[in-house]
């Protein structure tokens, strides 16, 4: 995975992929809603609703992959279609 350090070349409304702490997969998927700086980790963070665990997540700008591995994509495939077939039964 390839990590990105350039904070200005994302913002709210970015799609992206980012290392995660917690949820069964450690990494996440989403489109950015907020973005702060914390000084506790001198990093800027940001939230996104996440497509691959579900739920509002955190992370930081040091988190987030440029690369995503084929397992990641595929998992996000296979959550979004679990997600079409929900919506569909409704």
């Amino acid at each position: 995975m390839s990590h990105s350090i350039n904070n200005e070349e994302y913002k709210k409304g970015d799609m992206v992929w980012s290392e995660l702490k917690g949820p069964d997969q450690n990494y996440g998927y989403g489109e950015i809603d907020r973005v702060w700086y914390e000084d506790s980790i001198n990093d800027t963070c940001f939230n996104f609703h996440c497509l691959v665990n579900g739920g509002y997540r955190m992370s930081s700008f040091k988190k987030i992959i440029k690369k995503p591995t084929a397992r990641m994509t595929a998992k996000l495939a296979e959550s979004r279609k679990d997600y079409m077939e929900m919506m569909k039964n409704k």
